[in-house]
């Protein structure tokens, strides 16, 4: 019961916040980011996850990679990015992390997503695997919310199969690199 319970409490969040990015009146409180530690970060929150599954992680991210945003929300994108790669992804897959010349992406290998789903794969409450359930899947809002903070920060993003798999990738228009500065 008081998983169920946490479970549908994470669903209220969720929909609360996507109905609010979902919005203009969005207001983000931004500042000067290292997007490099932001990405190692979230990367060794699913270390554990990515042991237990016998997967692998690549990590290519660049130093001293600066961005001004919103810090709160670009972490909780990174998080749902690397989240759906670890858990949609079979055991002893791969992902690659990257942060560099100005995008961020993250690949996970072993599975594909057909393409009439990748088409639909940011939109509210749409998964692309129909048998998913509350204990299988998540809410659908995921995606959705990440495209969500990724358009109010001036950024686009795209999700594509790859030989090996499925990568999701930010452009990082305004990213700036403080060798660049000086």
């Amino acid at each position: 019961c008081l998983k169920i319970t946490d479970d549908m409490g994470k669903i209220v969040k969720e929909i609360l916040l996507a109905a609010r990015m979902g919005g203009n009146a969005v207001q983000l409180v931004c500042s000067d980011l290292d997007l490099s530690q932001m990405a190692e970060r979230a990367c060794r929150k699913f270390l554990g996850r990515i042991e237990d599954k016998g997967m692998h992680l690549t990590m290519d991210i660049r130093p001293e990679v600066h961005y001004r945003g919103a810090g709160r929300l670009l972490e909780m994108a990174l998080d749902n990015v690397l989240s759906n790669a670890v858990i949609y992804s079979p055991a002893g897959a791969w992902i690659t992390v990257s942060l560099k010349n100005g995008n961020f992406s993250a690949e996970n290998s072993g599975v594909h997503i057909p393409e009439e789903d990748l088409k639909q794969i940011f939109e509210p409450f749409y998964r692309p695997d129909k048998s998913r359930n509350r204990n299988s899947g998540g809410s659908g809002l995921g995606l959705y919310i990440t495209k969500m903070i990724l358009e109010h920060h001036g950024i686009d993003c795209c999700m594509e199969n790859t030989e090996a798999g499925v990568r999701f990738t930010a452009i990082l228009s305004r990213m700036v690199d403080k060798d660049m500065l000086k």
